[in-house]
């Protein structure tokens, strides 16, 4: 057969058309690749939003419950806080009524003993002298309960000066020393060299130390030592309370603090109080922005150490200064 231009132009057609229909195969197959991928995809996609609608119902019921606890929770706070105030009240009543009585003792015990009634023998004055020294005890106790309710209350005002610690130490030597010698023990007092001024409450603070001293020298035995010394560190100043006594076990270092607790418990215990010196103490040194710490060791002895913030004088120039430790 001849070689003719028509009969290549068709086999060129021919060519292109093959090549034409292979491509759109091609793309035929990859449409229903992709169609079959999608339509994977929106099941997925409809599956999950399914998980995400159980999981929003889920979660709607979930909060409707945490509101109804949070409501019950705020219901239960509330009759707790109206519980604690009447609690609050009712003691603080009670104090003030049981004061009058005691005073009234106290104010006849001092009638007597200036013999107004006559003259007294020493078995009359021996009775007094217990009749006055539970007066005392009992009125002690009543303060205690009555500044506690009043500590819980937040009703405490602070007065928050500059307060000099050399001097505020050097108030609690005749106190300290005559305790100390009733019971033979060794005092000694270590007084910041410099001029360092805490801001705190002189009143409290004095509380507080008070109430330190005095557990020191009750539960130090006789021959034992009581020391008071101070440091200077950074922001913060410390008093620390130092005692020989019998140290206290380090699991029960934070429940000395809890009120009412007292480790020498029963009918045996030696020593009176209603445990609430410490609770109080810790209270009122919070309440200043301070802090009462307490290391201990049994058969060693124990330190209580009261931490108030430092005061920052000002010079004469007007600058602030920091005054250094000893």
């Amino acid at each position: 057969m001849p070689f003719t231009f028509s009969k290549v132009n068709a086999v060129i057609r021919a060519v292109r058309m093959s090549r034409q229909r292979e491509v759109a195969a091609a793309r035929m197959a990859a449409l229903e690749e992709t169609n079959q991928i999608l339509q994977t995809q929106a099941r997925q996609l409809e599956h999950q939003t399914n998980e995400a609608r159980e999981l929003a119902h889920e979660l709607a019921l979930t909060n409707e419950e945490l509101r109804a606890v949070i409501s019950e929770a705020k219901k239960a706070w509330a009759v707790a806080d109206a519980a604690n105030r009447s609690k609050a009240e009712f003691l603080a009543v009670m104090s003030h009524e049981l004061r009058t009585p005691l005073n009234s003792i106290g104010g006849y015990v001092d009638l007597l003993e200036m013999e107004l009634r006559g003259p007294l023998t020493e078995s009359q004055r021996s009775d007094l002298g217990r009749i006055r020294r539970s007066q005392e005890h009992l009125l002690g106790i009543i303060n205690d309960i009555l500044n506690f309710t009043r500590l819980e209350a937040t009703e405490l005002k602070y007065d928050i000066i500059d307060v000099p610690i050399r001097a505020l130490i050097a108030d609690f030597d005749a106190i300290v020393s005559s305790l100390t010698r009733a019971k033979s023990l060794e005092y000694q007092c270590d007084s910041p060299s410099g001029n360092v001024y805490a801001r705190t409450d002189p009143d409290k603070l004095r509380q507080i130390m008070i109430n330190l001293i005095s557990n020191a020298v009750k539960f130090t035995p006789e021959g034992g030592r009581v020391s008071v010394s101070c440091t200077l560190n950074g922001e913060s100043v410390s008093i620390h309370v130092e005692d020989t006594g019998p140290g206290i076990p380090h699991d029960k270092h934070e429940a000395v603090f809890e009120p009412f607790v007292q480790l020498d418990r029963g009918l045996t215990r030696s020593n009176d109080g209603t445990g609430l010196g410490l609770a109080i103490s810790r209270g009122l040194a919070r309440g200043m922005g301070g802090e009462i710490q307490l290391k201990s060791e049994v058969g060693v002895g124990s330190v209580f150490t009261v931490t108030v913030p430092v005061a920052h004088r000002r010079t004469p120039t007007g600058k602030q200064r920091r005054f250094p430790p000893r």
